[in-house]
């Protein structure tokens, strides 16, 4: 699956590069005009789709048992599952900024199995495996992603003030809190640019608290194979609720070793 899952990743990566910065782009307010959606994430999701079921049905898998849960009004069940954000960084994205990315995560029985995160302005695959670790392809090179061990005041904490949930739940307060412990504070406005930089050391941690399973389900197990974790505000391991897929998931993302220090800070504030 995971050969399907980045050859649908990068067709929908060459949908995007088709709009990005063009000037007609057609955006969409889904409830206000920082919570929007744009002729690109539509086709995105579109082409994602049709080669994920176009490559199953090649190998002999039924579309009964093909299951999708996407961002842009898209859940159907089945054994197969495959968790699709086709324009991660929607906003990024409509402004001309290049921090964008498809993401997709492959369930197997409601199993996390294999992730994708590619940056097609970037050409650049952020690829995991249960089991089998997470790597990064830069330009064609596969380098291993793990975990450094080194210390947070030499790092940044990413971050996002994107959406009502995360000044529902405190999470500038909570920022405030714990901002000591960094280098300094990062807000780049896409899970997967947040996340692939803890995967390559370069953020400490993530504080987000605006994520759906489809922002963060391929990064949570490149995290998981590259030896981080990724927690809830308790400091219990996410876990994904398939039944309900517009659930918000507030976490934190670190090195094991310092998730019980920044719980309990972010808990306390």
């Amino acid at each position: 699956m995971f050969e399907i899952i980045q050859k649908a990743a990068l067709a929908g990566g060459e949908v995007l590069l088709k709009y990005f910065r063009q000037e007609r782009l057609e955006i969409v307010n889904k409830t206000t005009h920082q919570n929007i959606v744009t002729l690109a994430d539509i086709e995105s999701q579109k082409v994602i789709h049709k080669t994920v079921v176009s490559e199953l049905h090649r190998i002999g898998i039924e579309e009964n048992k093909i299951g999708f849960i996407g961002e842009e009004k898209l859940h159907t069940k089945g054994k197969h599952t495959f968790v699709i954000d086709p324009l991660d960084g929607t906003s990024n994205f409509a402004t001309g900024v290049e921090d964008f990315c498809v993401l997709i995560g492959y369930l197997h029985n409601e199993n996390l199995q294999a992730g994708v995160m590619y940056f097609p302005t970037y050409n650049r695959l952020y690829v995991a495996e249960k089991g089998k670790g997470a790597y990064v392809i830069k330009n064609d090179v596969k380098t291993k992603l793990q975990a450094s061990h080194g210390l947070l005041k030499n790092t940044f904490l990413v971050s996002s003030l994107s959406y009502s949930d995360e000044i529902k739940l405190g999470v500038p307060g909570k920022v405030l809190a714990i901002k000591n412990l960094f280098r300094g504070v990062r807000m780049y406005g896409c899970a997967g640019t947040e996340i692939y930089l803890i995967a390559e050391n370069i953020a400490g941690a993530a504080l987000l608290a605006g994520c759906s399973i489809w922002d963060i389900a391929p990064g949570k197990l490149i995290l998981d194979e590259a030896g981080f974790g990724m927690y809830d505000f308790s400091g219990h391991e996410i876990v994904f609720d398939l039944e309900n897929p517009t659930k918000k998931y507030p976490f934190i993302a670190c090195e094991p070793q310092y998730k019980d220090e920044l719980v309990k800070v972010v808990s306390a504030s």
